[in-house]
């Protein structure tokens, strides 16, 4: 089978790392992978040998022009390559892919990489509203990350599939020594979205509670993830202000998040709200016990009941308090629940989600 993934760029973006697995999982069973980027910048996520790097434009500087030569470029290659199936990653990408293929009759595909309803806090951009309720119609297949998603969208296109992100992490096959850390990630210009207003003012709550002695045992937050001057400095004025500016380390963008998780006691994903929490999967599989603020059902789609991990209400700092007391106090059952993880996290390896892809294809070319 052929395949060609027009994606953005390889050196950044969730999306785009999540395509270069893609890539790389059809390409080791023997498939020929055609990967069409912009190549210009130096490639962060890495692509088997055998899969083809081709430019998506050639054209530099005049965005418009750049666009026109993207439509040339990938029409080009359909008609030279032959691809049985094209796979769309971000709007302009997969609406570029749709449009090249006018007349030529290869399916496009649509991947979706984040939620289709959002909180009040956080209202969907009219752009995004209409990518997602209109544009949508002229693809061949649309996937989305959750069966939260799925419902939401099952009646209004052609062929909806739901398709969880596979992890780049192995799970482990035993949970490993771990350090007294409660671990949580994510930008910290984004602490909004990603709770960690809350999360510091729920660890605040424990660490105040002198019955449980959190200080004293050697427990600490660490939040890794970059940003700017302005946010660090709110959100350690945050820590001082709830008491724990001695008890929570700010790791700044970290290369090692492999390391971190398998270090790590628990996980926290604190976001008020999340399309689906790939970190989440990610600290599974290295054993982390995990606690997650679940909105409207997608992280419990991860984390499916307490033995895999706890999930509550988002937005609300006694109920995260809650669960992580229970997380950090409860010894036997942090242990169970590490171990439990990764036994699910295995749902969300590359060689699972491959298959997956390929019961699209099958419906899809036949």
């Amino acid at each position: 089978m052929t395949i060609l993934i027009a994606s953005p760029t390889l050196n950044h973006g969730g999306a785009e790392r999540v395509a270069s697995l893609w890539a790389n999982g059809f390409a080791e069973r023997g498939h020929d992978v055609y990967f069409v980027a912009n190549i210009e910048k130096e490639e962060v996520y890495s692509l088997g040998k055998d899969i083809h790097l081709l430019p998506l434009t050639n054209v530099k500087g005049n965005k418009t022009l750049r666009y026109f030569d993207a439509v040339k470029q990938l029409r080009g290659y359909y008609k030279k390559y032959r691809p049985d199936v094209i796979i769309g990653v971000m709007y302009a990408c997969s609406l570029l892919a749709k449009l090249s293929v006018l007349g030529i009759g290869i399916p496009v595909i649509n991947t979706e990489h984040n939620s289709f309803e959002r909180p009040k806090l956080k209202p969907m951009s009219w752009i995004d509203k209409i990518s997602k309720y209109y544009v949508n119609y002229i693809y061949d297949a649309v996937t989305v990350l959750t069966e939260a998603d799925y419902r939401i969208i099952k009646n209004r296109f052609k062929r909806v599939y739901v398709l969880p992100n596979p992890s780049f992490l192995k799970p482990l096959e035993i949970v490993p020594a771990k350090q007294k850390v409660l671990l949580a990630a994510g930008r910290l210009d984004a602490w909004h979205v990603k709770g960690f207003d809350v999360l510091i003012k729920a660890f605040g709550l424990l660490i105040q509670n002198e019955e449980l002695k959190i200080k004293d045992l050697g427990w600490r937050l660490q939040i890794a993830g970059t940003g700017s001057e302005e946010s660090l400095r709110f959100l350690k004025q945050l820590c001082k202000e709830n008491g724990v500016e001695d008890t929570v380390d700010f790791l700044g963008f970290k290369t090692d998040i492999e390391d971190l998780y398998r270090q790590s006691e628990i996980f926290v994903l604190s976001s008020r709200y999340e399309g689906f929490g790939m970190v989440l999967v990610e600290a599974m599989s290295q054993g982390c016990a995990c606690v997650a603020c679940d909105y409207k059902g997608r992280q419990r789609e991860i984390t499916q009941n307490n033995e895999q991990g706890i999930c509550c209400e988002p937005d609300d700092v006694d109920a995260l308090a809650n669960a992580l007391k229970k997380m950090i106090t409860d010894e036997g059952y942090r242990r169970s629940a590490q171990e439990n993880a990764i036994i699910r996290s295995r749902s969300f390896t590359l060689d699972k989600i491959t298959d997956r892809w390929f019961d699209i294809f099958e419906q899809l070319t036949h």
